[in-house]
């Protein structure tokens, strides 16, 4: 019981001084309720005056176009603050009834005007404000109709406001509904393309586990055993092969990480991610596996844990590329730290022509998680690699650039801002 009378307060200070909900119009005749509202209201206002002036008291012009502003002062308010209106409307009623002598041979105290705006006024309280609210407002309005119209008119009057009430009420109650169900299928099909992504997710793993994980296993199981099935192996040649292996196990405790990150899109990440200093460890490797590499480092150089990634994956795809098209060409890795931004050139001279090779030209198959090379070959494939460049410098509000050069070699540059902007 104190929940109701809790409640029914509530709705009262609501009816009283609580403010209308807020109108979020979606449609242009919608955005323009309130201007129409307002031409409404002054053709109201003039036809108001006319009309006071032949059945309204005999006073001056002024006091006759103050009481037609009145009566159509809620009409400028119903679009946006029905509430609002509707109690200016009553006040008015009240003071047109008591102040402003109408002539009585009507059947109710109030101008054509009013008898016109007030239906619509209680049909957009209805249609707008909670059952609660509209208790109190059917409350207002035969208090209003008992306390001023004549006693043979009450009857239809009264029927008429609860009649526009549960109508504008179901309306209301119809619109939540199909609001709910429209939420209710954004739900269920946001929760279907989750499901369908988490599918082909699952998908591409299972494919990526049977198909490259195996592969890897074994270069690796091959490149280890090779010395003990492979009578005379030299000792450069063990020592590669050995090198052959340890970069296979590497990939394989990488695409296990990519592996688990794709099953599940929760899942951390364990390994920690390269960072700028990581350069001198893949140039080594690069060098380790016969690649001319000169790079100028940058030590004690500090800079965004994003932007670090990103200068590692560009230069370890660029490598890549370098060292598929244009093999044995001298690849230089400069980097250059200014005050906002750190800028990165990998550029490789022509490759040895007697190696079929493209000179500078990105490759198909790029190494690190940039993806596929890029380029400008024939095969799509080829593209991939600057596309993934391009977006690791472009995703943290960078700019990358690559392309042949005059000497014949093949240049990618990218310059990453220091404050990064997603």
């Amino acid at each position: 019981m104190r929940s109701v009378w809790k409640v029914g307060l509530r709705d009262l200070r609501t009816f009283l001084i609580g403010p209308d909900p807020p109108v979020r119009p979606r449609t242009r005749l919608g955005r323009s309720l309130p201007t129409i509202g307002a031409v409404v209201a002054i053709l109201c206002g003039l036809a108001s005056y006319e009309y006071l002036r032949g059945n309204g008291p005999h006073v001056g012009s002024l006091f006759l176009a103050l009481d037609a502003a009145l009566i159509v002062a809620p009409i400028g308010l119903v679009a946006t603050r029905p509430l609002l209106a509707w109690r200016v409307a009553w006040l008015v009623a009240v003071y047109t009834y008591l102040a402003v002598d109408i002539d009585q041979g009507t059947p109710w105290p109030w101008s054509p005007v009013q008898m016109l705006s007030y239906p619509v006024l209680l049909a957009v309280v209805a249609v707008r404000h909670r059952r609660g609210v509209l208790i109190w407002v059917g409350l207002s309005a035969t208090l209003l109709v008992v306390g001023t119209v004549r006693s043979q008119n009450i009857a239809g009057l009264l029927l008429a406001v609860a009649a526009i009430l549960v109508i504008g009420d179901q309306v209301r109650r119809r619109r939540e509904v199909q609001a709910a169900l429209a939420q209710e299928e954004e739900r269920t099909e946001l929760a279907q393309a989750r499901r369908a992504v988490a599918e082909e997710r699952n998908r591409i793993a299972r494919e990526m586990h049977d198909v490259v994980a195996h592969h890897m296993s074994l270069i690796a199981v091959r490149a280890e055993t090779a010395v003990y099935r492979i009578d005379g192996v030299p000792p450069a040649v063990a020592e590669e092969l050995a090198a052959i292996a340890g970069t296979s196990r590497e990939a394989l405790v990488e695409m296990r990480r990519l592996l688990g990150v794709l099953r599940s899109a929760e899942t951390p990440l364990v390994e920690p991610q390269p960072v700028l200093d990581d350069l001198t460890r893949l140039v080594h490797d690069a060098r380790e596996a016969g690649v001319d590499v000169t790079f100028d480092p940058l030590p004690g150089a500090t800079v965004p844990p994003a932007v670090g990634l990103a200068a590692f994956r560009i230069a370890q795809e660029a490598l890549s590329n370098a060292r598929r098209h244009a093999a044995g060409a001298p690849v230089h890795i400069a980097l250059t730290l200014g005050p906002s931004a750190l800028d990165l050139s990998v550029r490789n001279t022509a490759g040895d022509p007697s190696s079929g090779a493209r000179p500078g030209a990105p490759s198909g198959a790029g190494s690190g998680d940039a993806g596929d090379a890029g380029g400008t070959g024939d095969s799509g494939g080829e593209r991939h690699g600057l596309l993934g460049m391009r977006e690791r410098a472009t995703a943290i509000g960078g700019t990358f650039e690559a392309g042949p050069d005059a000497a014949g070699g093949y240049t990618v540059h990218a310059t990453l801002p220091l404050e990064v902007t997603p």
